[in-house]
């Protein structure tokens, strides 16, 4: 099966709201913030500031998805907000084409480093080895960010010429 990444569209929009709905480790209030963004991207209300792709299919059905966008205020600096894949489709590979896509499109636009947050929570074990296998590094955790026993663990990924 042939797998590319295109821009997120409108008509992308129920099959992305359904992904998010059905992903299980999420908070009703996460989802609501995905789904929130994903709107306000479609409506270009967040014009360049949130940036959407989707891996699609060969009917050009998305599987996934990838929210990211400059970080306010640093020079060279992205952060991944959301990536978010079906779950028949987790662990096929499809969220590090999309990791590999988005560094692609950063990398030759110069930028330095991309960051991503997630939770350590046991249910984000899985996200936390994702960000890993696509080698990203644990660069802090903030503990009890969240909540108490919640830490907030931060991964950056240095691209560019001023990797090192």
């Amino acid at each position: 099966m042939e797998i590319r990444i295109r821009e997120a569209a409108q008509k992308d929009k129920e099959i992305i709201e359904s992904i998010i709905k059905n992903n299980a480790i999420f908070t009703d209030e996460e989802k609501y913030c995905a789904a929130e963004l994903l709107d306000f991207y479609l409506r270009d209300i967040t014009k360049d500031e949130y940036l959407f792709l989707c891996a699609v299919d060969e009917s050009d059905k998305p599987l996934g998805y990838i929210c990211y966008g400059k970080t306010p205020f640093a020079e060279g600096v992205y952060d991944i907000y959301w990536i978010v894949i079906a779950p028949e489709w987790q662990g096929k590979r499809v969220g590090k084409m999309l990791i590999r896509h988005v560094e692609n499109i950063l990398k030759n636009g110069g930028v330095r480093m991309i960051f991503a947050e997630t939770s350590s929570q046991p249910k984000y074990d899985k996200t936390r080895l994702f960000y890993e296998k696509v080698e990203f590094e644990e660069v802090s955790r903030l503990k009890d960010f969240y909540r108490v026993g919640d830490d907030k663990v931060i991964y950056v990924k240095r691209i560019g010429e001023s990797e090192n």
